[in-house]
């Protein structure tokens, strides 16, 4: 391997050179911290020069004046983001010729004499190029997808920092406006850089796995990316497969309402199918095993992957049919404990499921069985379980893969409730904190799980699948305003003193006695009274605590009994 460093001014890495991010960069994300830093560094300056790290790169086969950056496309991308700023705001004080000057620097002539951007996302970045680099910017434009977004939000961060710092120290001073901006351009275009120059491509994806770039470290999606641009080379240069595939799976992932972290993903995926792994060691792992006449078949099964791994950890938004809805109320339930352990034997379960390896009822029985352990390991009594608990889950999400048809799997259903069930709380330890579940106005923190838990309730007593439980809101049976918050099984806001109602008949029981509010309750086709309300003629905190007991004893010997057939 070749290197050479060569110490270079930006302005003598822009002129005269063309520069190109490659295929297997990461997107350009320079959050708030990065941006701050970078200004806060800039502004002030009395020195025009000072040092940014290095600028690796490599210079293209064919084209002899352009250069692909391996490390430092963040810190390139922002610069330009910058000089466009200062180029547009000389502009605005009719200094056209020094905007004519710095535009150059950002949009110059390549070798036929055509106008091109001297910074380059390979395959092009429009927005980038239309609303910020171009002299001519197209406000029309909406950024589209992360990258475009972090460059827009970059450029209102820096274009805000300026316009601010030139209000506060200059007022309208024309003059010195004009003047502090040739500061500013100056400083910029003498910044150093250690300009490390590649022999070839295939360095540059070496260089690039042992690079961190400055105030982002490179992740496990990253390296991965970048280990597949290496290997599966686009033999059309218009037609990049493996990119526009790796571009899928992260948009896929960022598609949900809270954005799915790719890493996590590619943990989970590697956990469902090879063997145990901690993520310092996922890239090495994966690495091992992907080779260039493997490479397209593991990255056609990621990202089919990709679309699996939403359906199973956010159920609420992708569709399943009716038939499914047990699947995904049990899929949306675990969500609601918030058990990242189970999602590579979730995955696994779904991925076969897709398959047609295993039938419905079966996929349907298994997910209904982790639900349950979830609930009285995770939810309930909190036990994490360390390390054993993650191998578990591991090792059955790869028998889980490794099963022909339904039967064995089935076979598997019974290894993995005898596993479930060596690790549930006894009685006591489900009795306590079950009776003890809370929600009140000013404590919602457990709303979600708490609501899980009454429609559980609810349907154990009668309420129908086919009933919308979004529409169902959670009653105090005595007004939370009339108890003290005891935080035990006599508080008011405790699961003993907690119904499902529908909306118009909780804005009729108000704070109305309780032998009213039975009258209501019995009367009223939506609500599905427990044995303990049923027998009630009074209420008080310890009938509160009595029934938040017998509930529990009601879920720990039927409702979420793993020995019980769904």
């Amino acid at each position: 391997m070749k290197i050479t460093p060569v110490s270079k001014t930006l302005s003598e890495v822009l002129r005269g050179h063309f520069l190109k991010i490659p295929r297997f960069q990461r997107p350009y994300d320079w959050d708030r911290d990065n941006l701050t830093e970078f200004w806060n560094d800039l502004k002030d300056r009395s020195d025009p020069e000072y040092f940014m790290g290095s600028l690796v790169v490599f210079a293209d086969k064919k084209e002899k004046n352009l250069l692909l950056i391996v490390d430092g496309q963040q810190r390139i991308t922002t610069i330009t983001i910058m000089l466009s700023i200062i180029r547009d705001k000389l502009a605005d004080y009719s200094e056209f010729g020094p905007s004519e000057a710095i535009n150059e620097l950002i949009e110059s002539r390549g070798l036929d004499n055509k106008k091109r951007f001297v910074l380059e996302h390979d395959p092009p970045d429009r927005y980038m190029q239309s609303a910020i680099q171009s002299k001519r910017t197209d406000d029309s434009i909406i950024p589209d997808g992360p990258q475009q977004e972090s460059i827009s939000a970059a450029h209102r961060f820096l274009q805000n920092a300026l316009q601010q710092h030139l209000k506060s120290e200059y007022e309208s001073r024309k003059t010195d406006i004009v003047s502090y901006l040739k500061h500013l351009r100056d400083c910029i275009l003498q910044m150093h850089f250690i300009s490390i120059e590649l022999d070839n491509e295939d360095d540059a994806y070496i260089i690039f796995e042992t690079l961190n770039t400055r105030g982002k470290d490179l992740r496990v999606s990253d390296l991965l990316k970048n280990h597949f641009m290496r290997l599966m080379t686009p033999s059309v240069k218009s037609l990049d497969l493996a990119k526009d595939d790796w571009h899928y799976i992260i948009e896929n992932l960022n598609s949900v309402t809270t954005s799915i972290d790719p890493d996590s993903f590619l943990l989970h995926y590697w956990l469902s199918r090879q063997s145990s792994v901690s993520k310092a060691k996922l890239f090495s792992s994966f690495k091992k095993s992907i080779k260039k006449t493997n490479a397209k078949a593991w990255l056609s099964d990621i990202k089919d992957a990709s679309s699996i791994y939403i359906k199973c950890v956010a159920p609420n938004e992708v569709t399943f049919s009716k038939q499914e809805k047990q699947i995904q109320e049990s899929l949306n339930a675990i969500r609601i404990f918030g058990v990242a352990q189970a999602a590579p034997l979730m995955l696994a379960i779904m991925t076969q499921y897709n398959k047609q390896t295993i039938s419905m009822k079966t996929t349907r029985a298994a997910f209904e069985l982790i639900e349950k352990f979830t609930f009285q390991f995770n939810a309930l009594t909190q036990s994490r379980g360390g390390g054993g608990v993650s191998n578990m889950y591991a090792k059955l999400a790869q028998t889980t893969m490794s099963c022909r048809d339904s039967q064995e799997f089935a076979n598997l259903l019974g290894d993995m409730k005898e596993k479930f069930t060596e690790r549930i709380p006894d009685r006591t330890e489900f009795s306590v904190p079950f009776s003890r579940l809370t929600y009140r106005t000013n404590y919602t923190r457990e709303r979600n799980l708490v609501k899980y838990v009454l429609i559980k309730i609810a349907k154990h007593y009668g309420m129908p699948n086919v009933i919308d439980s979004s529409l169902l809101t959670i009653e105090h049976i005595l007004p939370q305003s009339k108890g003290e918050e005891t935080n035990d099984e006599f508080d008011y806001g405790a699961i003993g003193n907690l119904l499902l109602v529908g909306e118009k008949l909780n804005g009729k029981l108000g704070d109305k006695e309780f032998s009213k509010k039975k009258e209501l309750f019995s009367t009223n086709n939506h609500v599905y009274l427990d044995d303990f309300l049923k027998a009630a003629t009074t209420w008080n905190d310890q009938s509160i605590a009595d029934r938040g007991v017998e509930l529990a004893e009601v879920g720990y010997k039927q409702i979420w009994n793993l020995q019980r057939e769904p």
